[in-house]
């Protein structure tokens, strides 16, 4: 098999597991409902969590984390292309990919921050431990999760120069990341203008 093929098959991979949808199965298996029924219609942890618990959301996001862990900490070496420039963040890129849009459920999916994170916590844990701690400031200071979400991922880019010194092609993703996180967070966006959207914390929601 020559460089080519392995490189296909090892994005192939790392779409295939970010597209894992964790939210829609834990919420079939466990409760007998299809969380996009539910809330605001997501897939992700935020929905689970205000649906059916913290507990559950905070399963659903482990797996989430554990999916881009996996995707560009651990795949480059399986296949043996980890010493290509930027190629593991490129894989996570790509996970977090397969999680917004994923084919096991007609290319739909979630927002792509759990992926995101764990992707960046596998490659540059000093960055990731500070985006966390951005996000979890923003999150005591606002319970929006959105809020939250999107603050730490515009400050990712510049935290992974302080603290990586990445190469071109590491910060190239790293910085793709972020507009990919503000694109599936558009319509978010656009409730927080109009002050419609939901805070963590607040009841349960219904089926919608």
């Amino acid at each position: 098999m020559n460089d080519w093929h392995i490189i296909l098959l090892t994005i192939a991979a790392a779409y295939l597991l970010g597209a894992f949808p964790t939210g829609v199965l834990i919420s079939r298996l466990v409760h007998d409902r299809d969380i996009r029924r539910f809330g605001s219609g997501n897939i992700g942890a935020t929905n689970i969590w205000r649906v059916f618990g913290f507990r559950w959301g905070l399963l659903v996001v482990t797996v989430d984390v554990g999916k881009g862990c996996v995707a560009a900490g651990l795949l480059p070496g399986w296949f043996n292309v980890g010493s290509v420039s930027g190629y593991a963040a490129l894989l996570g890129l790509v996970a977090v990919a397969g999680h917004i849009w994923s084919p096991f459920i007609r290319f739909r999916g979630g927002k792509g921050i759990g992926a995101a994170f764990g992707s960046i916590l596998a490659l540059y844990p000093v960055a990731a431990l500070v985006c966390l701690g951005v996000w979890v400031l923003i999150m005591a200071l606002t319970r929006y999760a959105s809020v939250a979400s999107l603050t730490a991922a515009v400050c990712y880019p510049a935290t992974l120069y302080w603290s990586e010194g990445p190469s071109g092609g590491e910060l190239a993703v790293g910085m793709a990341l972020p507009l990919l996180l503000l694109f599936t967070h558009r319509r978010n966006l656009q409730r927080l203008i109009r002050k419609e959207e939901l805070k963590i914390g607040g009841q349960r929601l219904s089926s919608r």
